[in-house]
């Protein structure tokens, strides 16, 4: 696993040399992947994700849009600070350790910074996760079985117990696939530090609130059971590493 950084114009493009070659500005062009017959385009969170066929791999392009207040005036920009500060080469490079570490992520494959004098936009292509759901849809189904609970509590752990601690755990960053193998996904402010410290824990409470928001104005009540057993898979985990 190679990654190449190559320079065009103002674009700063890092890449998995293994996986793709020769890659240009079109690779990272919404417009240009719009006009393409297999593209499709899916609403997710502040913007929308593209799945692609990236040089014959089925792949994902997300472009990078910004949340809270700031999202108003600047809804796509970041403030320049530096190349390796940029948010998909960020997430380039934590997805290309948690994947060389075993982790269940997608695997990157692109990652683009457009500078624009103190600003710049941010685009990243990873691999695809097919035949794949949320953590959100299936709680919203009311399809995640026990198993499952006990599987996303093993998966937040595998994570933990390595030191990568995701800045924004909820439940649409968690995905199901149809083998039932759980992914994490939108890593680009993770962090890596010492594995005893409280991160995991606020790890687990970021979780367990996102899923609460789904219960307030609803019939439903929160799922205790389930959760707990989340919970005791987790400190499980953690405890046999």
């Amino acid at each position: 696993m190679n990654s190449q950084l190559l320079k065009i114009k103002q674009n700063t493009i890092l890449y998995d040399d293994t996986l793709i070659s020769e890659p240009d500005e079109n690779l990272f062009d919404l417009e240009f992947w719009a006009n393409e017959q297999e593209t499709r385009i899916i609403n997710k969170g502040r913007g929308k994700v593209l799945l692609i066929n990236c040089q014959g791999l089925p792949s994902v392009l997300k472009h990078y849009y910004r949340g809270g207040l700031v999202s108003k005036f600047l809804s796509e920009k970041y403030l320049w600070q530096g190349e390796s500060n940029a948010r998909s080469i960020k997430e380039f490079r934590v997805l290309q350790e948690m994947f060389q570490a075993g982790l269940p992520v997608p695997r990157p494959i692109a990652a683009r910074v457009n500078r624009q004098g103190i600003f710049y936009t941010a685009d990243l292509i990873t691999s695809r996760i097919d035949n794949s759901s949320s953590m959100g849809d299936r709680l919203k189904e009311n399809s995640l079985s026990s198993d499952l609970w006990k599987n996303i509590g093993s998966c937040i752990a595998s994570f933990h117990i390595k030191g990568f601690y995701h800045d924004d755990l909820n439940i649409e960053n968690i995905l199901i696939d149809s083998d039932q193998k759980v992914f994490l996904l939108d890593l680009d402010k993770a962090v890596q530090m010492d594995p005893i410290n409280n991160m995991a824990q606020k790890n687990i409470n970021r979780l367990q609130r996102s899923i609460n928001k789904i219960y307030p104005n609803s019939s439903k009540q929160f799922p205790k059971a389930e959760w707990e057993i989340l919970l005791a898979e987790h400190s499980k985990r953690l405890n046999q590493d």
